[in-house]
């Protein structure tokens, strides 16, 4: 169970580092481009979020339920749209429409993190890359 912001912030480290690179052999290059975009911006914003978070738990403390929630909503959303990733262009039979269900969801979810980071950032005082 996580409950301090020094397990969140290891929680994001987690992430950060278990992130797939793209290696879809048949998506076209512009597919395999934003895939890796997200992901590049996904691990940067985790890395960020996560030593930030270890740093604040150490002048801190373990933080309250509100100061570390957001944190870990940060790094479940990094994974689902990680696992996301992984399911675009990658079928036995072409299928346009979920190809494209699925990247209306990773959009939606990719605009939940970035409002998250955002409010991570502020809650730490300092930047931390936006934009997935």
């Amino acid at each position: 169970m996580n409950t301090s912001m020094d397990d969140a912030g290891r929680c994001l480290l987690s992430v950060a580092w278990n992130i797939r690179s793209s290696f879809s052999r048949d998506a076209p290059n512009s597919v395999v481009d934003r895939q890796e975009r997200i992901r590049e911006n996904l691990r940067d914003v985790c890395r960020s979020a996560g030593h930030g978070a270890c740093d604040w738990a150490g002048r801190h403390g373990p933080g309250t339920e509100a100061d570390y929630v957001p944190f870990l909503r940060l790094a479940d959303l990094a994974y689902e749209i990680d696992t996301l990733l992984a399911l675009v262009g990658r079928s036995l039979v072409p299928d346009h429409e979920r190809e494209a269900r699925r990247w209306a969801e990773i959009d939606v979810l990719v605009t939940r993190a970035d409002v998250l980071a955002e409010g991570t950032a502020v809650f730490l005082r300092e930047p931390v890359a936006l934009t997935c």
